[in-house]
């Protein structure tokens, strides 16, 4: 396509050149064609309008051609400027002579036409592929960062173009900063894979070496280390579980059987599943169910959702040293949203940290996190399943005072 715009250009120019030129020769011709006559006798008349017919109908013709070349080169002009990637065409001295709309992304285009390229896109490495291109005459290739407000990476491509004597150069610059920001997200989520099961399978190793070398017939012993195997290898299975549904709700692959859920009887069924564990933690939950609020979602995927609210509430309140240690779990509509909401009275969140409290692997503290068993992905997995289910999370938190996370989903129906 680039090649194709250029060429297209260069033989407008050409035709409207000989467009002129067949002009002035007409003149000239009709001139010579009146003497003639004069000195021979013919009609001049006649003889000058046959031939000025033959020539206007070539005019005629190139005229024809032009207008469809142009109306060529202006369908061209627009998918160049409705292109992602930003385009521009630069003369042999450097100077800008074209830019598509996608520039205006990069740079302030006022007045770059006729600028040379070195003082718009003031970037070394443009500069040094520009010269590189000059020098060898061949197309280059390299990726590019600009460093401005933020960091953006581009891949550039030069591409020398010449016709009828005419040298220019192409340039091609494609944003690939959402794919450097992926693959950094990639390098650092395998990076905390391997850590998160390093540490259970190093304990598991070295328990079970221990226990190889041990005498067997301490049974209190070989009790304590099996029961730090098992519990390090529940550990990576949840883990492993978590990555699987993180995996498959990123992917799209999870499915969802969207049915008129009661959000009552999904509290109800978390309060079941966490009781012992608060019981244990002497965490006081206490609930209040609106009943009858109806919204479309899965039911499974609702009681995950809540009960890793709960989870969390409860086990970040369990290591709270003084104050009251009581989680609520709310449901109630309001307007047209249903609400699940979970309040603790916890250690809380740094203000800092609430940015990234939605990220994988994130913890607000690591080592006390780990310590309680958890992944580091249930938050995750609780903003993925509210996106799937339209609906939002809300975090309010003081550091020190307590945490409250509100899920908003769109209201299907109340009964009372």
């Amino acid at each position: 396509m680039i090649y194709v715009i250029t060429i297209m250009a260069a033989l407008i120019a050409l035709l409207f050149f000989e467009f002129l030129t067949c002009r002035r020769t007409i003149s000239r011709f009709m001139k010579i064609k009146r003497r003639i006559a004069r000195l021979t006798g013919v009609d001049e008349k006649a003889e000058i309008i046959s031939v000025y017919d033959a020539l206007r109908k070539l005019i005629r013709d190139k005229d024809t051609h032009i207008e469809m070349l142009t109306g060529k080169v202006e369908y061209m002009r627009n998918v160049l400027d409705n292109m992602n990637e930003a385009f521009l065409i630069v003369d042999e001295n450097g100077k800008i002579e074209y830019i598509n709309n996608a520039v205006k992304k990069i740079v302030d285009t006022s007045g770059i036409i006729g600028k040379k390229l070195t003082d718009v896109l003031n970037n070394f490495f443009i500069g040094d592929l520009y010269e590189e291109l000059m020098e060898t005459k061949a197309p280059q290739h390299s990726e590019i960062t600009f460093f401005g407000t933020r960091r953006e990476y581009f891949d550039c491509e030069m591409i020398p173009v010449s016709h009828a004597g005419v040298n220019h150069v192409i340039i091609i610059l494609r944003d690939i900063t959402k794919e450097k920001q992926l693959e950094a997200i990639r390098r650092e989520f395998v990076s905390d894979v391997s850590h998160e099961l390093r540490t259970p399978l190093t304990s598991i190793h070295g328990y079970a070496e221990t226990l190889l070398d041990h005498d067997l017939n301490d049974k209190e012993t070989v009790k304590h280390f099996l029961s730090i195997i098992e519990k390090e290898s529940a550990r990576m299975t949840r883990l492993i579980n978590d990555l699987l549904d993180v995996e498959k709700l990123e992917s799209g692959d999870a499915q969802f059987a969207v049915t008129d859920v009661e959000l009552s009887e999904v509290g109800r069924y978390v309060l079941k599943i966490i009781g012992n564990l608060a019981k244990e933690l002497g965490i006081k939950v206490m609930n209040d169910f609106e009943e009858g609020v109806f919204v479309e979602g899965d039911f499974d995927r609702l009681v995950q959702l809540t009960l890793n609210l709960v989870d969390n509430a409860v086990k970040y309140t369990a290591v709270k040293e003084h104050g009251p240690k009581e989680v609520w779990l709310r449901i109630y509509a309001l307007a047209n949203f249903a609400f699940i909401e979970v309040e603790d009275t916890g250690v809380g969140i740094p203000d800092e940290a609430q940015k990234r409290i939605f990220e994988r692997f994130f913890r607000v503290d690591k080592a006390r996190s780990r310590k309680m068993g958890g992944t580091g992905l249930g938050l995750a997995i609780v903003k993925f399943i509210a996106d799937k289910l339209n609906a939002t999370v809300e975090l309010e938190s003081e550091y020190g005072s307590g945490t409250t996370f509100r899920v908003k989903i769109p209201l299907k129906k109340v009964i009372k």
